[in-house]
């Protein structure tokens, strides 16, 4: 498994988007499919970012960097745990830029009073996302 499907799991495993990753990274989502899929090498600066914006542990980081598969003893609990350091991460680069606005407030408690689970918030956000 290349350094490319490595961070490709690792980014399916927070649950984010090869456009969302791209924005966070400042590059373009195509380059981004390309790294992913090893038809573009990465270069060590963008690895660094990437290590940095998905909160990747050290541990794990050389693991994939030697294309090793790192073994947890609690994959879930693990995967768990990265998806909320990235969006803790998310939320200290990005929502102090809007938590100001009264409509992110709204938008917000709407999600929250309308959903009951993740799977009905997403598609709740998406439907909201495409009417505006």
């Amino acid at each position: 498994m290349a350094i490319g499907d490595h961070l490709r799991e690792y980014r399916e495993k927070l649950d984010i988007t090869q456009i969302e990753a791209a924005k966070l990274l400042g590059i373009d989502h195509s380059a981004l499919s390309k790294y992913e899929k090893g038809d573009l090498g990465i270069s060590i600066e963008l690895l660094l970012k990437i290590k940095e914006k998905y909160k990747i542990p050290d541990d794990q980081f050389l693991f994939m960097l030697q294309d090793k598969r790192y073994k947890s003893e609690d994959p879930i609990i693990e995967a768990r745990e990265s998806k909320a350091r990235y969006i803790e991460t998310f939320q200290d680069e990005y929502v102090n830029e809007v938590i100001h606005l009264k409509e992110y407030r709204d938008f917000t408690m709407d999600i929250v009073n309308f959903a009951k689970t993740d799977k009905e918030r997403r598609k709740y956000i998406i439907n909201r996302l495409k009417t505006d």
